[in-house]
């Protein structure tokens, strides 16, 4: 796993990756220096890229999961999957168990709180704001197990997760979890869509997530704000 997400990120550089690299610097609207700072890479597919066995064999962005500065998991988010084909393709058990998050950190930490939300591409949007970020990497997985991972963070935590019916429900399973751990999240309420997209609708992205948390934090730790336009 290593060297494929080793090799995968070395290649996101190079000519070759240019329509992948695109898509997430411009249409995603992540920054190349976060992406670099934390492994991000590219599968340019099985005629290209060698891979262990177990991993999906497509091309897209490889997500991994470092853990120790260690490779134990990575998705492949396909920019444009055909209809009724998953846009997240994950390894086999048998190479790497599902870890439930990945910790994305920016390349300067600007804000003590950890913003946790729906998937890697939103934690990168959060990171590109200057915080750390968890992403759950499923809103099925808002569960006990993935409660206590973050109960574990000493970091005041922001839930920041999509806005719609999965990742409300997860949202309010997390935060209940969360309070009988007494650690009492802010939530975040995106009005519509996920982080990237409240990323990709800002003029001014750091400053419109930070005055969000800030004005949840001032009216409570249990409160909401919605990060505007």
């Amino acid at each position: 796993m290593q060297r494929y997400v080793d090799d995968c990120a070395s290649r996101l550089w190079k000519p070759e990756a240019r329509a992948i690299r695109r898509w997430l610097t411009h249409r995603r609207g992540i920054p190349a220096d976060v992406l670099e700072v934390n492994h991000i890479g590219v599968d340019l597919g099985p005629r290209v890229q060698d891979r262990p066995a177990g991993m999906p064999r497509a091309m897209g962005a490889v997500l991994p999961v470092v853990v120790q500065d260690q490779a134990v998991y990575a998705q492949v988010r396909v920019p444009h999957p055909g209809p009724d084909r998953p846009k997240y393709l994950n390894p086999a058990a048998t190479l790497a168990p599902n870890p439930r998050v990945t910790r994305i950190r920016p390349c300067v930490r600007h804000h003590a709180e950890v913003v946790v939300t729906e998937g890697t591409i939103d934690a990168l949007s959060a990171a590109a704001a200057g915080y750390r970020a968890v992403g759950v990497l499923s809103a099925a997985y808002g569960d006990e197990a993935v409660a206590v991972a973050l109960a574990r963070l000493p970091e005041p935590l922001v839930l920041a997760l999509d806005a719609d019916d999965a990742g409300r429900t997860a949202t309010a399973r997390l935060s209940a979890l969360l309070q009988a751990k007494d650690r009492n999240p802010i939530q975040i309420d995106l009005g519509s869509g996920d982080l990237n997209d409240a990323m990709r609708r800002s003029d001014d992205w750091s400053a419109r997530l930070e005055a969000a948390i800030e004005g949840s934090i001032a009216s409570g730790s249990a409160a909401r704000a919605t990060v505007e336009r």
